[in-house]
């Protein structure tokens, strides 16, 4: 129970990155004997998101004090969202592999609703408490608002196979989430710059939040393309491409700035393990995935080059993450000790 009564919801961003990982490397690798890392990876992130949906349930249930003040935390809060994004991304992951629609319909309106909710949530948290200040600001700021955009990644799918009103309701939820993860990215881009130039460097634990900047680059292009191929307009399917070139870009410059600025950290030895390290992960995996529909799309052999080795380092870094969370499992790294939460209350 101590799990339970502790849990930080960044947790679920472990869900986020397998899910993404397995989704890359289908794919990546079908029709290859390396598609078992798409399976296995697909059955992890199954088994990890029963324990940590069941504890994260009874932590609502036990400890609602406890996850009320998570939530009006300045920083913390924000990762409350990948929860329901996680949702959000299995469902793309099992529609991918051909699981029986009503179940990725069922996991997609689960994810849809609860990425609302906790968007609107934690957005009047932050902006009715006079807490956090620019200092506090980091790219984990993007989860709850920015991840409306995953919202059309298996939903417009879902919109493509539907009739009548049904069509007409799944393409409006798909264009909300679109919309509004889109016109609070632009917002939030512009106060997460003014961050990183006006005050110190993000460091320490956390670090690897300057990877969730390749998270909205990623997806928002494969929003956009999902939901030009669900409404069947080829013309429009071919600016789409080019709008999503642009966004491939941006998330190729932006990948060697975060690099260089995390080997610095790691030189300097301000790069602890901490759950944190699963922010790495998700933006890597949806630079992927992007990068091999692009690749496919398109027909450029050369993205279809850095799709391999962009599926490299998602590998890479998935294994470091998974390692270091097993490790701090094992030695309490990651859980709060008893004595130390006895002594907050």
């Amino acid at each position: 129970m101590h799990f339970v009564k502790t849990m930080a919801p960044g947790w679920f961003a472990s869900v986020m990155g397998t899910s993404v990982a397995s989704l890359a490397a289908q794919l990546l690798f079908a029709g290859t004997s390396a598609v078992w890392i798409a399976d296995a990876l697909h059955y992890t992130a199954i088994a990890m998101l029963l324990v940590l949906g069941f504890a994260a349930v009874l932590r609502i249930l036990i400890y609602p004090r406890a996850v009320f003040e998570t939530i009006s935390h300045p920083v913390e809060g924000s990762f409350y969202a990948t929860f329901p994004i996680a949702l959000l991304v299995m469902a793309g992951q099992w529609s991918m592999r051909g699981i029986d629609p009503d179940w990725v319909a069922l996991l997609w309106w689960t994810g849809a609703i609860g990425t609302f909710a906790a968007s609107y949530l934690i957005l009047f948290r932050l902006f009715t408490l006079d807490r956090l200040k620019l200092q506090m600001v980091t790219p984990a700021h993007f989860i709850p608002a920015v991840g409306l955009v995953v919202i059309p990644v298996a939903g417009a799918g879902l919109a493509a196979q539907a009739q009548g009103l049904m069509r007409e309701v799944y393409f409006g939820v798909n264009m909300l989430g679109m919309g509004a993860g889109f016109f609070m990215y632009i917002a939030l881009v512009a106060i997460t710059m003014a961050r990183h130039f006006l005050m110190p460097a993000i460091e320490g634990k956390m670090t690897p939040t300057l990877w969730v900047h390749l998270a909205p680059l990623g997806v928002i292009p494969l929003s956009l393309l999902s939901l030009l191929h669900a409404a069947g307009n080829e013309a429009a399917m071919s600016y789409g491409l080019l709008v999503a070139m642009g966004f491939m870009g941006a998330s190729l410059w932006w990948l060697l700035l975060a690099l260089a600025m995390t080997v610095r950290n790691a030189l300097q030895g301000k790069l602890p393990f901490a759950l944190s390290w699963w922010a790495f992960v998700f933006p890597i995996g949806s630079m992927t995935v992007l990068s091999i529909r692009l690749s496919s799309l398109a027909n450029l052999e050369l993205l279809g080059m850095i799709a391999y080795g962009l599926m490299a380092l998602l590998l890479t870094v998935w294994f470091a993450a998974a390692v270091g969370t097993l490790l701090g499992l094992f030695r309490g790294g990651v859980i709060p000790p008893k004595a130390a939460t006895a002594q907050s209350h």
